[in-house]
């Protein structure tokens, strides 16, 4: 049985190459974040807690005239703990106002429409410019107006353009005017993101305003870390200073991997709100086995795998990595997987026939049911042979997220060119080590390419570097030219030059990856 030390180790490993991922995704840092960042960390680096039950918290809500609640925007629970909340102060007999960051002020009589029934989700969220404006999974966001009809609570929207600083001090005024207007036994209770909370943000815009909230940081994840190295609950309630008070409710490893899946492919919330995904992530997580298997019969039905079984596997998420513990991940391939799944990525075991998900998202649930049903082990060798299986591996798994949701996306190969011009030219030393494993992989994957166009007869030869950063970066090497090949072939199929029979051939019944195509080769445009 692991130790609680070595689980730790582990966790930290994970959350930092989330961190890292998030990065390669968004890119280069955005200064203004950064610096409007600091105050945050270093009020809960150094926050005293002191546990109280939620039923204090409450109390002091129900007094307060104003009430701050951290959003992470990408999270279900961040939002579902407002509803809690609403719902907690209704039952005490309180009519809370709501404010939210969500929608901009200048909406208000739109909303006012939705909110008494006029106007369908659809087009409230296109009078508002949802998308462009915010842009986060609407379905998280919609139970704070499902209790707000119900108990006939005014909403407020509470948002504007501008920079940081500029958004501060609009919502101070406009909160305090919210306020101002209402009866003692209507707190204003506003959902603004975390970092707004920090006392230099809104609070200060709020303080010389006259106004003292009460503050509620959700999930921070210094002191769920500080709990956990001292043996302690990481879940739970404390006060961390007058008025300001935090609720941990979701490991920070989950809460970032939301941030991580809505960055890589944001668009799939907008998918999913129009029929896409059913129920909540709550539904979705307590029958996690048959949420992978509707997707390995989705699979068998594209495919025509009428034969595959659909029931011989187990399933796991980063809330529970019980599995590693198995002997099999300590030596051998099964050494390997365990980076790949410490790197915070999803993979297919054949040992125990085990999918892992750090998160339940659409794109790697149906690639890991993909891998399933070829059952597939990723290749672990450092032969050219292995490193073309795991090219093979990870194309047929991108290509089979992308037939079903056609939204996914990856960096182009021109994207990428981007990238290698770009990165190098970054004036912070610490942004080019943050970028700097994805550079590598950039530079792998255009080598990649431009070694097989020029057909070289020391192909062996010339690889010998890229299998190497392959091994050394957990096949991130292999993985991102497979989804490169994968989107390939994904735009052959869908200009009509490979059938839904070449396709199923390619994934099945062949481990080359650059044989496809009419031409029986890797296409010019790849």
């Amino acid at each position: 049985m692991a130790s609680p030390t070595s689980e730790i180790r582990l966790t930290r490993r994970i959350i930092a190459a989330i961190k890292r991922r998030i990065r390669e995704v968004e890119g280069p840092e955005d200064e203004e974040v950064v610096d409007y960042y600091r105050p945050y960390a270093a009020e809960l680096e150094h926050a005293v807690t002191k546990p109280i039950e939620k039923k204090d918290f409450l109390s002091q809500a129900g007094k307060a005239q104003l009430v701050l609640v951290g959003d992470y925007h990408t999270l279900d629970q961040a939002q579902l703990t407002l509803v809690r909340l609403l719902r907690d102060l209704t039952e005490a007999g309180q009519k809370p106002t709501v404010a939210l960051e969500m929608v901009n002020a200048h909406h208000q009589p739109t909303l006012d429409r939705y909110l008494a029934g006029k106007l369908e989700d659809r087009e409230f969220l296109e009078e508002i410019d949802y998308f462009r404006h915010w842009g986060f999974d609407f379905s998280h966001y919609k139970p704070i107006f499902d209790i707000a009809r119900e108990h006939r609570l005014a909403v407020y929207g509470l948002n504007r353009e501008g920079t940081l600083e500029d958004r501060d001090r609009f919502m101070a005024k406009r909160l305090l005017e919210l306020a101002s207007e209402e009866p003692s036994s209507h707190p204003v209770i506003a959902l603004v993101g975390d970092l707004h909370l920090a006392m230099p943000h809104l609070p200060a815009a709020l303080k010389a305003l006259h106004c003292s909230p009460l503050v509620l940081f959700q999930n921070s994840e210094t002191v769920w870390m500080r709990k956990l190295s001292a043996g302690h609950e990481p879940f739970g309630w404390w006060s961390i200073g007058r008025n300001r008070y935090l609720n941990n409710n979701t490991p920070p490893a989950v809460k970032l991997m939301t941030n991580f899946v809505w960055l890589e492919h944001g668009g799939e919330a907008l998918q999913m709100l129009y029929g896409y995904r059913g129920g909540s992530s709550q539904d979705a997580e307590a029958d996690l086995a048959e949420t992978v298997r509707g997707y390995i019969r989705a699979l068998k039905a594209l495919f025509d795998l009428r034969y595959k079984p659909d029931d011989d596997f187990q399933v796991f998420m980063y809330k529970d990595l019980s599995f590693l513990r198995d002997s099999f991940f300590q030596t051998g391939p099964g050494r390997s997987y365990k980076a790949v799944i410490t790197d915070g990525r999803a993979l297919y075991i054949d040992h125990n026939r085990t999918i892992y998900l750090p998160m339940l998202d659409v794109n790697r649930t149906v690639q890991e049911a993909m891998h399933y049903l070829m059952r597939a082990e990723l290749p672990t060798g450092r032969s050219v042979k292995a490193f073309m299986g795991r090219i093979h591996y990870f194309t047929s798994g991108y290509l089979a997220s992308k037939l079903i949701n056609p939204m996914r996306h990856s960096p182009s190969l021109k994207e990428m060119e981007q990238a290698v011009r770009t990165y190098p030219s970054l004036s912070k030393h610490k942004e080019r080590l943050k970028l700097g494993r994805q550079l590598l992989v950039y530079h792998g994957v255009l080598e990649f390419f431009r070694q097989v166009r020029s057909r070289s007869s020391k192909l062996q030869v010339e690889m010998a570097p890229l299998l190497e950063l392959d091994h050394r970066t957990s096949f991130a090497l292999s993985e991102q030219i497979g989804r490169t090949l994968g989107d390939e072939l994904y735009a052959l199929h869908d200009a009509g030059r490979l059938s839904a029979v070449e396709l199923k051939a390619y994934c099945f019944s062949q481990n080359n990856p650059l044989l496809y195509g009419r031409n029986g080769h890797l296409s010019e445009s790849a």
